[in-house]
């Protein structure tokens, strides 16, 4: 093992906390726990985050029943206290997401505990920690720790995250397809709508099993880059005329604003699944979907529910990346 003097507080989370954790152990940090244990992680089958992964394997279930004794070798020291844990910290490693209420730290596995943003900033700021890493972290607790000197690195928004990311989202939308449609994917037809990280890598998935696969995008760029990856390229702007004379199979959506509304899904058949992956507010109208009588998926946070080792692992190598500015190696 890498040999390394500094200590790393992870605070709350679901199963890729836990999988993060064991992956900065490894890399030779000091690693606490708070927010792990309790009646919740001894729990069968284990309640983990709702934006993340609703159920786990036999060997991820056993790693989180663990935790209820106190140590979870694997993966660190479970404190009793969160100052227990921040003391002495190089960094604070919050969630993802770091709080489902704006208010309290995000804490799936802690049994009956909280910890509230406010309180979690007042423990780093009295024992010196100055960066604090999370996902999804809003503008309010970034305020909040910059007034104390705290850094704030939300490894949500790095580039790096998103296209590792990008891979098990595209893995669990195929998945949802191939549960859901009754026939093959191969020989069917796919619209995907937008050309961005998880477009690319879902285009290129699809078209491997035999999909016929049309992308859209707005901007000339990702057009031709459509074209040159060898699928039907259209224009996001004119996804009613597109649906007019064709019809697909299954439609992936990656834009998180609506693009799919009434007039759109009025033009599909009622086989048609539509699986929405785009963060809130989504690319499809619910309402007129529900009325329409159309099948449509919101899957959010796939890369949590499909694959929470592999996400897990994609925190903890983003964080790695960070750290190697404080001196902390990475």
């Amino acid at each position: 093992m890498i040999q390394n003097k500094y200590k790393l507080a992870v605070i709350g989370g679901d199963a890729r906390q836990l999988i993060a954790a064991a992956r900065l152990t490894a890399g030779g940090y000091d690693v606490t726990l708070y927010g792990f244990g309790g009646e919740t992680a001894a729990s069968a089958p284990p309640i983990v985050d709702s934006l993340c992964c609703t159920e786990c394997n036999t060997a991820m279930h056993e790693l989180l029943a663990n935790a209820a004794d106190g140590t979870v070798s694997d993966c660190g020291i479970v404190c009793e206290t969160a100052e227990e844990a921040v003391r002495g910290s190089l960094a604070v490693i919050l969630p993802l997401p770091m709080s489902g209420d704006n208010n309290r730290i995000s804490m799936p596995l802690g049994g009956s505990g909280t910890l509230t943003l406010t309180e979690i900033v007042g423990i780093m700021a009295s024992c010196g920690v100055k960066l604090v890493c999370g996902g999804k972290i809003s503008r309010g607790f970034s305020e909040m720790c910059s007034a104390r000197g705290i850094e704030v690195f939300d490894y949500y928004e790095r580039d790096e995250f998103a296209i590792a990311n990008a891979i098990p989202t595209a893995e669990g939308a195929i998945e949802i397809a191939m549960r859901e449609l009754p026939t093959t994917l191969d020989g069917s037809s796919a619209l995907v709508i937008g050309y961005g990280r998880i477009g690319k890598v879902l285009s290129r998935l699809l078209s491997r099993l035999g999909v016929t696969v049309t992308a859209s995008a707005r901007k000339p760029a990702d057009l031709a880059w459509i074209r040159a990856d060898g699928h039907s390229a259209a224009h996001t702007e004119k996804l009613a005329s597109l649906l007019d004379t064709n019809r697909f199979d299954m439609i992936f959506n990656t834009v998180p604003h609506t693009v799919l509304g009434e007039s759109e899904l009025a033009k599909l058949s009622s086989g048609t699944l539509i699986v929405d992956l785009a963060s809130k507010p989504g690319g499809v109208d619910i309402s007129a979907a529900d009325r329409l009588g159309r099948n449509v998926i919101w899957a959010l946070s796939l890369p949590g529910k499909v694959a929470p080792v592999t996400s897990g692992r994609i925190i903890a190598d983003t964080i790695l990346g960070c750290l190697k500015k404080y001196g902390g190696d990475g």
